[in-house]
């Protein structure tokens, strides 16, 4: 019986493998720019190693020096809910944080980075997120194989001018807070206890009126700073002048039918408490983002309400300086499994809505050619969420309207407008589970 299903297996893997060799001949033409304006910039490098890409962009942008001040606070945001090519590549992390470290012109400031993954009250402890699960792929780092490796290096190597901050949702036990003065936790912007109302509605009636708050943690270094993310560095019961810095360094991959693809505006979800998952509610009548923007795994009331959300997030909480996307790998049908494009390229902008427009057009669908990866195409819910985030002052989707500024390492030049579809070479793994997704995909649409 297990020889029967083996071969029924492998037969279904050869189908597999002969349809993809079919899309792959028949792979539409890549997309090519054209730039009116520069209303936002993208600097990409291309074709290194993941350290020497993030070492060249910066590079680009003026060097360290400019972008991060000697007494700087920085707060990293990577993505740590999933592993592989779901989670921020370690190596361009570890070496972002051993610039700022090292900056020529000295650095007497802080580093943290800091997540919230949803998962318990010790997402540290679960083999289900990048902090503990091994990597196969997007380490890049000899003998660092997921987040809690790295972080402790990074412990290890700077002492207390290091931290790693685990926000944990209130469901999971972290105390709701309203200032600095209650201590670390989440503040809920619900007009209550001296904090501001910050919400908006969905515009619906009836079963499908829904209206969301903002949230955002306060949290503690290992040196004692306390920092609020709304509104700065807090020091003997009041604000101080320290700069905050906050950085964005996500991944960009397949999402799901509802959302489309994952990128820099996402990642904002790993910042708000999503106390109660996919139909959570916060302060009672409030839903949290997930909830507000989807019916749990599906499609929500109103489409692209997740970019309204979160660019009243970045209008009223906090922006980030800058949105690094470290595109090692790409995932094709899933943020963990093969199929997955080796892309070697990281992109910078300050601008999240034109980084995942451009990361989605010129990387993720030019190898994947699912159309729910085309921020043109007019049924894909990507495009709608950026659209809407763009609409209420979260970026930029006009593509141009931005300027790119893209430099090959393997060419050793900048790049054209006309040449900047990046195809990686696929790697399809036999997990089949994934295959079928990215078929299914691929096809139906």
């Amino acid at each position: 019986m297990k020889k029967i299903l083996r071969l029924i297996g492998s037969l279904i893997l050869l189908l597999v493998i002969v349809i993809i060799g079919f899309i792959i001949i028949t792979k539409p033409s890549t997309p090519h720019k054209v730039t009116v304006s520069s209303q936002s910039i993208i600097y990409r490098v291309l074709n290194g190693s993941p350290s020497e890409n993030l070492t060249k962009v910066i590079e680009l942008m003026g060097g360290i020096d400019k972008l991060i001040g000697e007494n700087d606070i920085v707060v990293i945001k990577p993505n740590v809910q999933w592993w592989n090519h779901g989670a921020t590549n370690l190596s361009a992390l570890k070496t972002f944080v051993d610039l700022i470290m090292n900056r020529p012109s000295g650095f007497w400031g802080e580093v943290v980075i800091a997540e919230n993954c949803h998962h318990g009250n010790e997402p540290w402890e679960d083999e289900t997120t990048g902090w503990k699960k091994n990597f196969e792929r997007n380490s890049d780092i000899k003998g660092i194989n997921n987040f809690n490796d790295l972080t402790n290096h990074l412990k290890k190597n700077y002492g207390d001018r290091y931290t790693t901050s685990h926000w944990i949702d209130v469901a999971y036990g972290t105390k709701r807070v309203f200032s600095p003065e209650d201590g670390t936790g989440y503040v809920y912007c619900d007009g209550t206890g001296g904090v501001p109302l910050i919400y908006m509605d969905n515009g619906e009636t009836g079963d499908n009126f829904r209206e969301v708050i903002m949230t955002y943690p306060i949290f503690k270094t290992d040196k004692g700073t306390i920092i609020d993310l709304k509104n700065g560095i807090w020091k003997d019961s009041s604000y101080t002048e320290q700069p905050l810095r906050f950085i964005n360094f996500a991944t960009i991959n397949h999402h799901s039918h509802y959302v489309g693809a994952t990128g820099a505006v996402k990642n904002y979800f790993g910042v708000v408490d999503i106390s109660g998952g996919g139909w959570g509610k916060l302060a009672e009548k409030y839903n949290n983002f997930h909830s507000f923007a989807y019916n749990e795994w599906d499609f929500g009331p109103v489409a692209g309400t997740m970019g309204s959300e979160v660019a009243m997030f970045l209008n009223t909480v906090r922006k980030a300086d800058f949105n690094i996307i470290a595109a090692e790998w790409v995932g094709l049908a899933s943020r963990t499994e093969p199929p997955v494009a080796h892309t070697r390229t990281v992109l910078v902008s300050t601008d999240p809505v034109a980084l995942d427009y451009h990361a989605t057009k010129y990387l993720l669908y030019s190898n994947s050619n699912i159309p729910i990866h085309n921020p043109d195409d007019e049924n894909s819910p990507l495009r709608h969420y950026l659209i809407k985030c763009a609409e209420n002052n979260g970026g930029i989707f006009d593509e141009t309207q931005v300027e790119v500024k893209s430099f090959d390492l393997k060419t050793n030049s900048f790049q054209t407008d006309d040449n900047l579809a990046v195809i990686g070479e696929t790697t399809w793994g036999s997990h089949l589970k994934t295959l079928y997704k990215y078929l299914k995909f691929r096809l139906d649409f």
